[in-house]
């Protein structure tokens, strides 16, 4: 990955300074705004040009990722080594702060292996319920994404997907053909998840748990029986997230 020399492009009355990175394996444009800097990554094969209109485009965001990153640096650390998550198989430190600017609701980002969740002085801070909001939407995208794969794999079509929050309860198939998967398997190691999702759509080619299902669920996910022996061991821990709140100086 190639990195270019600095820019400089207008945005409205600021002159904001960007890196250009050119990317072998990006298949599309993406900007970063950091402390460090403005970074747009574009494809190997990309216009000069498209870095600067890829900028244009979203100068808006841009512009209000920076004026974050400058409040930032006022932001007062309520706790700086909260308790951890794992999200799709990586370990996250909870992080969170209080924002003075005007910020009426919890706010939560991600930045590498960090979560941040953003706290309003005043306003509800309630950090628990906002990160488990964060990671349901999460848990949605991943859940839909492992269903049309394997859908796809399997040669099945399954009816509607839910994303659903039973506590003692991972998965089902009903008899409408559609497929409720938990989201708190988004903490599970991504194998547990890609098992849940081979049991429910096995189902709707043997409905019952006969030698016949145990034979399409193993002819799609070979190492199933460790898989679902994780989860009689460790399942009950999924049900309880982080409590961030609790850490607050």
């Amino acid at each position: 990955m190639n990195v270019a020399t600095t820019n400089v492009i207008a945005m409205g009355d600021k002159s904001v300074e960007y890196a250009v990175k050119i990317s072998p394996t990006a298949r599309r444009a993406r900007i970063r705004v950091s402390p460090a800097g403005v970074q747009v990554t574009v494809p190997r094969r990309s216009p000069d040009s498209r870095a600067s209109s890829f900028l244009r485009e979203n100068a808006d965001w841009v512009l209000e990722q920076l004026r974050f990153v400058q409040r930032a640096g006022s932001l007062r650390t309520v706790r700086s080594d909260g308790p951890a998550v794992t999200i799709n198989g990586r370990r996250m430190t909870v992080r969170m702060v209080e924002d003075p600017g005007s910020l009426r609701f919890p706010k939560v980002s991600l930045d590498g292996d960090v979560i941040t969740i953003r706290l309003p002085v005043a306003g509800k801070r309630d950090a628990s319920a906002a990160l488990e909001r964060w990671i349901r939407r999460q848990a949605r995208s991943a859940i839909r994404a492992r269903v049309e794969f394997r859908a796809r794999e399997m040669r099945r079509r399954p009816g509607k997907l839910f994303v659903m929050g039973q506590r003692t309860k991972w998965g089902n198939c009903s008899r409408h053909r559609n497929i409720s998967i938990n989201w708190r398997l988004i903490m599970a190691p991504p194998e547990v998840l890609d098992y849940v999702v081979v049991h429910e759509l096995a189902h709707l080619i043997e409905p019952y748990h006969s030698p016949k299902f145990w034979l399409v669920v193993a002819s799609f996910c070979e190492g199933y029986a460790r898989h679902r022996q994780w989860l009689k061991e460790n399942g009950s821990a999924l049900s309880h997230l982080p409590h961030p709140q609790s850490a607050m100086l």
